[in-house]
């Protein structure tokens, strides 16, 4: 039943938004809808997986609709609601994944200044790159490597000043403090840790039109098992002619009176994106995990290739080999379609 309800609100949203955009004479896809001052936006990620030894899914993977506003410098709502793991089509009669529907992000932004923002509410927290544009179109491969996600909170709830140079002559930084715990905490089929008491800093520096290098800091305890913890990060992406070159690499401390495989916890992945033409490339990776509850590491590799007939919307097949442990990351095939709306 819960997967009926939440497969019917995914069709109402999309056909509100269809609806809304076949009424604007200047709507693009994949540039959102203006409704004064107001934006309406999203995207559509469709994902059919075939693991060795696993069930083949087709699923809605994620149905996520933003709507932004700039009313004034004080005035600035962001708010992001999203429908994901919604299970299509499966093989054979085991249970299936009915979905979850989950607020995602919901804040507002002050303008301080030209180049200073003091942001309240819920957003996603700055360790890295990939969390910050994490949405399927924007990013190279349908599976997303643990080093981006695993091991620290990928939001944050409370306050973050953000500081953007516009004339790009220095580091952007950002801070961020969340007192206490997620609002809206999501499903635990969603993600298997939930943090509390979080802070930290993430600084980032433009190496050109595309390409920057960053740094990240965050602490915060695990709420699951009260442990603290302390992850350092870097990231960096540089292009060169029709080569780009992605990677994050983080390393973290563990304490508290629990038992675990390791105190330290660390990851890092290497990602190539070759363009054999503007909407065909090829994607290549390698990530090396260890995740500090766990004994052995997880080491994985990827091959893809990805088909972008326009910005807005691209195809991607790709192939994991899986070593080691990891239950997020399976053997096997993924292909996927994603849209920004």
């Amino acid at each position: 039943m819960m997967r009926h309800k939440l497969f019917a609100l995914l069709l109402f949203l999309f056909g509100l938004a269809a609806s809304m955009a076949a009424r604007a004479e200047e709507y693009h896809l994949g540039q959102g809808l203006p409704i004064g001052d107001f934006l309406l936006s999203g995207y559509a990620n469709l994902v059919a997986e075939a693991p060795q030894g696993g069930i083949a899914t087709g699923s809605i993977d994620d149905f996520s609709l933003f709507v932004s506003g700039r009313v004034n410098r004080w005035l600035n709502p962001f708010i992001e609601t999203e429908i994901s793991s919604l299970t299509l089509a499966q093989q054979g009669d085991g249970p299936r994944s009915n979905g979850n529907f989950i607020l995602e992000r919901f804040y507002n932004d002050a303008r301080i200044s030209d180049s200073d923002t003091l942001r309240v509410g819920k957003m996603l927290a700055p360790v890295g790159d990939w969390n910050l544009v994490h949405a399927a179109p924007l990013v190279p491969t349908i599976t997303r490597p643990l080093t981006t996600f695993q091991g620290f909170s990928e939001y944050t709830n409370g306050m973050s000043w953000l500081h953007e140079n516009p004339l790009g002559e220095g580091p952007d930084w950002q801070l961020y403090w969340q007192p206490g715990n997620e609002w809206h905490e999501r499903p635990a089929s969603v993600t298997r840790h939930h943090f509390r008491d979080v802070w930290g800093a993430h600084v980032d520096r433009s190496l050109g039109f595309a390409d920057k290098v960053g740094a990240s800091f965050q602490r915060g305890q695990l709420v699951e098992t009260g442990e603290t913890y302390h992850i350092f990060g870097v990231n960096l992406r540089k292009s060169f002619s029709k080569l780009l070159l992605e990677t994050e690499a983080t390393t973290s401390t563990w304490s508290g009176a629990v038992p675990r495989a390791h105190d330290r916890e660390s990851g890092a992945y290497v990602l190539t994106d070759y363009a054999f033409s503007p909407r065909w490339h090829g994607i290549a990776e390698w990530e090396h995990y260890q995740d500090h509850l766990v004994a052995q590491p997880s080491r994985n590799t990827l091959v893809g290739i990805a088909y972008k007939p326009e910005p807005a919307l691209v195809w991607k097949l790709e192939y994991v080999h899986q070593m080691g442990v990891s239950p997020d990351i399976p053997s096997g095939w993924f292909a996927s379609f994603a849209t920004l709306f």
